[in-house]
């Protein structure tokens, strides 16, 4: 009944997506200068509140159709395409990063330039608003039109949209505890090319699987 209203399928796309993403290297990072209270807190705010922005994006390309009077799921087919694109184009960017996984326009890279300049615009306060506030700013900015945040809108179109938007905010939350407690050490030993050919794997198979609950 729980993997039915979509919340199975959003956690598990959603936990290995932001996996070695740009935005668990952020927090990592972020968390040994403001703190993992502060950084998690920031952090998950920002990518549930994303969420959310993307189930009600979803619903809404899922209500054109229906507008329409057409007896087609459009919204579903939409959705299938969709995560079939970003799981070829995840396994590609997976498959064209070196093995040793040395990468210098990798997701850690970009993180680490994102955190830098901020660092370097005079975000140094280290009070419980100023670093709370850092943190969301960066994370929404970093995630925004992300594929973890358009692979939401994709089941959102095709699942139930509390469902997706709940498992989707719990992955975040998992992914992003990970970050900020092992992040600075599980930085170094993440292969991003195996988390990519993961999570392109994923989004294929969902793919499939909603294709067959269209049918």
């Amino acid at each position: 009944a729980l993997a039915k209203t979509g919340f199975t399928a959003a956690f598990a796309l959603i936990f290995v997506s932001e996996l070695g993403d740009k935005t668990f290297f952020i927090a990592a990072l972020l968390a040994m200068r403001l703190g993992r209270f502060t950084v998690l807190t920031g952090a998950v705010c920002a990518l549930s509140l994303m969420s959310f922005i993307s189930v009600a994006i979803g619903k809404f390309f899922q209500q054109i159709p229906a507008a329409m009077t057409t007896t087609l799921p459009v919204g579903e087919y939409l959705a299938v395409a969709l995560l079939l694109f970003f799981g070829v184009r995840t396994l590609k960017e997976a498959l064209d990063i070196d093995e040793d996984g040395d990468d210098e326009d990798g997701e850690l890279a970009d993180a680490q330039e994102a955190v830098s300049k901020s660092a370097g615009a005079g975000n140094k306060k280290t009070g419980f608003i100023a670093g709370f506030w850092e943190t969301f700013t960066l994370v929404f900015i970093a995630e925004w039109g992300d594929r973890s945040m358009l692979a939401t809108i994709a089941l959102g179109a095709a699942q139930s949209p509390l469902g997706v938007a709940l498992g989707a905010s719990v992955g975040h939350l998992v992914a992003t505890l990970i970050a900020v407690v092992g992040g600075a050490l599980l930085s170094e030993k993440i292969s991003e090319r195996q988390v990519g050919i993961t999570g392109g794997i994923l989004f294929i198979v969902f793919a499939v699987a909603t294709l067959a609950g269209v049918f």
